[in-house]
C-alpha cells in the first residue's frame, strides 16, 4: 500500500474530508454576532477569498470594516450633519451610511460609471479647500502613486477637515513591501495577495499619512467590539486632519 507522508492514501483521503466538512460549517458561520449597521443578531457568513469567517452580514450585506467605521462614527463623529464628503471607490454599505450623515455627498471612482464623479485620486479635479472629508476606505493599497493622492487628498481638504483612511497593514513589518516592476495580474496575486493590489502597508503607512501634511489619529476595535461586531483583529480607521 503506497503511503504519503507516512499515511495509507485511505487515512489521508479521510482527514481532507473532514477539513473541507469544516471549512463548509464555518462559511455558514460559527458564532452569534450583531451588526451595528442593521441590528441583525444571529449568524454571518463567510467573504472573501480566502474566505474570511462571519465577516459578512447576511441581512445588510456589511463586512468588517463598515461596521469598525460605524463603530468610529458612533462613537467620534467623524463626519458631521454640515460636511462635504468626497468618497473614493464607493461600495453601496458605506454610500449609504455616508449620504445619511453628510450634507453633500459626491462618490467618485477613476472608472466610468462607478460613481457620482469620474476622479483620479492622484490627481483630484476639485479646487482647493473644497470638501470638508474625504473617505478612501481600502483604496490605497490599489494606488500606483499613494503618496501623490495623499497629498491631492490634503490639498482638497479645507480647514479643520479630516480624511478617513482604511488599508490592510501588517504591522509586524516596519516597511512597506511594493515592487514597481511587478505588473502583471499573477504577479500580484503572489506578492500582494490580490491582483489588483499593489502593494502590502506596514508601520511606515503612518509616516506617509503625517509627510502628506497631517496629523494621525488612530481608531482600532476593542476586542470586546471585535468579537460582538466580527471584525477584523486589529483593523483600524486612520482618522488624518490638516497639520
Amino acid at each position: 500500500m503506497k503511503r504519503h507522508n507516512g499515511f495509507p492514501p485511505r487515512f489521508q483521503r479521510l482527514r481532507r474530508f473532514r477539513y473541507a466538512t469544516r471549512v463548509l460549517r464555518e462559511l455558514r458561520g460559527s458564532h452569534t454576532r450583531e451588526c451595528n449597521m442593521c441590528g441583525h443578531v444571529g449568524h454571518f457568513q463567510a467573504q472573501g477569498f480566502p474566505p474570511r469567517p462571519d465577516a459578512q452580514c447576511i441581512r445588510c450585506g456589511s463586512v468588517e470594516r463598515h461596521r469598525l467605521f460605524m463603530l468610529v462614527q458612533s462613537e467620534q463623529q467623524v463626519v458631521r450633519p454640515e460636511d462635504r464628503v468626497l468618497h473614493f471607490a464607493p461600495e453601496p454599505e458605506m454610500a449609504r451610511m455616508l449620504r445619511g450623515f453628510a450634507r453633500e455627498y459626491i462618490s467618485a471612482d477613476i472608472r466610468p460609471g462607478a460613481a457620482d464623479r469620474v476622479l483620479d485620486i492622484t490627481a483630484i479635479d476639485l479646487p482647493d479647500a473644497s470638501v470638508d472629508v474625504v473617505v478612501a476606505s481600502h483604496v490605497l493599497e490599489h494606488v500606483d502613486d499613494d503618496r501623490g493622492a495623499l497629498r491631492e487628498i490634503r490639498r482638497v481638504l479645507a480647514p479643520g477637515g479630516r480624511a478617513l483612511i482604511m488599508v490592510p497593514i501588517v504591522e509586524g513589518w516596519a516597511d512597506t513591501y511594493e515592487d514597481s516592476s511587478i505588473t502583471t495580474d499573477a504577479g500580484r496575486l503572489e506578492h500582494f495577495g490580490r491582483h489588483d493590489h499593489v502593494r502590502h502597508y506596514g508601520r511606515d503607512l503612518r509616516t506617509r499619512i503625517r509627510d502628506a501634511g497631517f496629523d494621525l489619529t488612530e481608531h482600532p476595535g476593542t476586542p470586546d467590539q471585535t468579537l460582538r461586531h466580527a471584525l477584523l483583529h486589529g483593523e483600524t480607521v486612520f482618522v488624518a486632519r490638516p497639520a
